[in-house]
């Protein structure tokens, strides 16, 4: 009788032609391989006997299960898939931080998927992905991708929504009152006696570029405060539109004193406008933002802005999703709604 293999050969090394098999495992363990696959699911009783001599031989061989075939197997895959809007914007990467604190008491890794500003194609494609990879939820924290979340639905895949308007299908979602947000804001703003207060939008065609528009125009418009196409500049959530927008705005013959933006990206870029044209912050012109990423505190004049908390509305999402995925896709539906606080600092 050949004696039991416990070595490797050149066909069964990680390092070599092909990776090691359940097959060359449960060879070497001397046990089947529907013993070897009860030890890797865990669905099936095995002897604390057999399950140390499997898994030292697999510890041996450097064996390393497929993780495809096991999702397929399972059909779960403990991944929770996490598409953001731009992760240029530090935004985002706090938000993927407490999703991940919130999944992986469950043993669930995130994915991230940067969909790009304005890449409707790659959501679709990541979409696609995460489908095809058997991803057991997804967080979509990007707009007007209603067809995509109807996809993962009917593929049977929990999805949950970030940002408000962010879907119009019955979905679980989180997120922060964007409209009071730029009301708030525009109100301090009138409350340091500004009356000529412009903004630089986001795009208006998305969450929550749109809802902290009318924010900001039902806010003057209660205030009783002038608005002009004058006092409207759109940006793109990036520092660099910020910027421009900022230099067309001070180009203005009555030019605003102080400049409301729909996010902290631009009114970083709107600082340095100021800065590039020798504009004094905030005595020639007040600047505010939203968001509080890390960077607000750290530029000069350090930025004041609408603290929405990243992290929070990260472990929500979580929470839901993983709420969702336990119960399936006919409980009723939760939406979450997390508080802003006004970071005031030295920029207005």
């Amino acid at each position: 009788m050949a004696p039991r293999k416990t070595g490797l050969d050149s066909s069964e090394r990680g390092d070599g032609a092909s990776a090691v098999t359940i097959q060359a495992v449960a060879t070497a363990a001397g046990v089947s391989k529907t013993t070897v696959s009860h030890v890797l699911s865990g669905n099936r009783p095995v002897s604390a006997d057999t399950r140390r001599r499997v898994e030292k031989v697999m510890d041996e061989l450097g064996f390393s299960p497929n993780f495809f075939a096991q999702a397929l197997n399972r059909n779960r895959s403990n991944t929770i898939a996490l598409i953001a809007q731009d992760i240029t914007n530090p935004f985002y990467p706090s938000l993927a931080r407490g999703l991940q604190a919130a999944v992986s008491s469950r043993d669930q890794v995130v994915m991230l998927f940067d969909a790009g500003a304005g890449e409707g194609g790659l959501t679709h494609a990541f979409v696609t992905d995460a489908i095809q990879r058997r991803a057991d939820g997804v967080v979509i924290a990007i707009s007007d991708v209603d067809d995509d979340i109807a996809r993962l639905r009917d593929a049977g895949i929990p999805v949950v929504a970030v940002g408000s308007g962010a879907s119009k299908l019955p979905i679980d979602w989180v997120t922060a009152d964007d409209e009071r947000i730029a009301a708030d804001a525009v109100m301090h703003l009138h409350l340091l006696g500004h009356r000529r207060i412009a903004t630089i939008t986001g795009p208006l065609g998305h969450t929550p570029g749109k809802p902290r528009h009318v924010g900001y125009l039902r806010a003057m418009a209660d205030l009783d405060l002038p608005v002009t196409s004058e006092l409207i500049e759109h940006g793109e959530w990036t520092r660099e539109s910020g910027f421009e927008a900022m230099m067309r705005l001070a180009a203005r013959r009555d030019r605003p004193s102080a400049v409301f933006c729909a996010n902290d990206m631009m009114a970083i870029g709107a600082l340095d406008a100021a800065r590039r044209l020798g504009l004094s912050v905030p005595q020639d012109v007040a600047i505010l933002g939203v968001d509080d990423i890390d960077a607000a505190a750290l530029v000069r004049p350090a930025l004041t802005t609408v603290r929405i908390p990243a992290e929070e509305i990260g472990r929500a999402a979580g929470e839901l999703l993983l709420h969702r995925i336990s119960e399936g896709m006919t409980t009723t539906h939760r939406h979450v709604l997390v508080q802003h606080t006004l970071q005031i600092r030295e920029s207005a």
